[in-house]
């Protein structure tokens, strides 16, 4: 029972640890700007002009009685894509980040009433879902509400001056840490349970057989790096292997930071294979990952470090 109480404090203590501001705001740039670069270059117009029999509305998509048309999807695009830019910039979150959230999971649910469920942005939606909870401490470093209310109170000439935090390096506190570390349960437990749904359904034969090979010589039009994959047997089953490994264990990433050098790059790896080798774009999940699990204040700090080390080109003599 102690143990229980101990760990569950130190759990506690982790997750409403301070952070920095900025930090949480890097996490909002990223997460709003690849939510507006997804609803950009996805095709949902092609999902919209199915007819009706084609449509399978899942979860919540059976609020809607049939596919919404293809005028009804444009304009959730261009407002989905309007209103994730307008929260990367960090003005009218309350508005901005809730609207391109629902214009996103709508067009999402219409993929996924196709027939075929695509989990490609399940952890960048979950993310900017812990993102939603935290919308008033997320714009309150590196936005450009500030330098719009500088230049509104001097167009006024009003006195007093504007609070600022965005500038200030030591503001921190746990309400900017929470939604950090949530983020990252979030995306670790999305790869935990793809793993554990690989030990479910098919154990150790998800290694020992072989279902990788038969995958990847099962395409339409296997291309040259899959054939020469499946054609060698022992790689396939260890690049098996590998990624079951990876999933169940990438929770491990939260208590060992040391091991986020070792797994981020694996997960980035492992994405980048499977497009490949299969052509399945899960781009979005590993740039969440990304933009999640990276300090990008100390990231910035260390390149604006750089430059200044840099020596300045002087002008040669005439």
């Amino acid at each position: 029972m102690r143990l229980a109480e101990s760990l569950l404090r130190r759990a506690d203590r982790w997750v409403f640890a301070p952070e920095d501001a900025r930090r949480l705001a890097a996490e909002r740039i990223g997460l709003c700007g690849l939510l507006g670069v997804r609803l950009a270059t996805t095709h949902y117009r092609l999902v919209a002009g199915h007819r009706a029999v084609l449509f399978h509305p899942v979860s919540y998509m059976k609020l809607f009685e049939h596919v919404p048309s293809r005028e009804v999807v444009t304009t959730l695009q261009i407002g989905g894509i309007v209103a994730a830019l307008v929260a990367a910039a960090g003005v009218a979150l309350g508005v901005s980040l809730p609207l391109a959230f629902i214009c996103s999971l709508v067009l999402n649910g219409i993929r996924n009433s196709a027939g075929r469920v695509i989990v490609g942005d399940a952890a960048l939606m979950l993310c900017l879902l812990v993102l939603l909870a935290g919308a008033s401490a997320a714009g309150e470093a590196w936005s450009i509400r500030e330098p719009l209310l500088r230049a509104r109170r001097r167009f006024r000439r009003a006195p007093r001056a504007v609070p600022s935090i965005a500038g200030d390096p030591s503001s921190s506190g746990t309400r900017y840490g929470w939604p950090i570390h949530t983020a990252m349960i979030a995306v670790a437990l999305v790869y935990f349970f793809a793993g554990f749904q690989k030990w479910r359904y098919s154990g150790l034969a998800w290694v020992t057989s072989d279902n990788l090979r038969w995958i990847l010589y099962g395409q339409a039009h296997p291309d040259g790096l899959a054939l020469w994959v499946a054609d060698r047997p022992f790689l396939s089953h260890l690049l098996a292997a590998g990624s079951l490994l990876l999933e169940t264990c990438f929770p491990l990433v939260l208590f060992v930071p040391r091991l986020r050098w070792l797994f981020i790059p694996a997960v980035v790896a492992m994405h980048v294979g499977v497009r490949l080798t299969l052509g399945l774009d899960y781009s979005a999940q590993w740039l969440t990952v990304v933009i999640v699990f990276v300090n990008w204040p100390v990231v910035v700090r260390s390149f604006q470090r750089a430059v200044a080390r840099v020596p300045l080109l002087r002008e040669a003599p005439g």
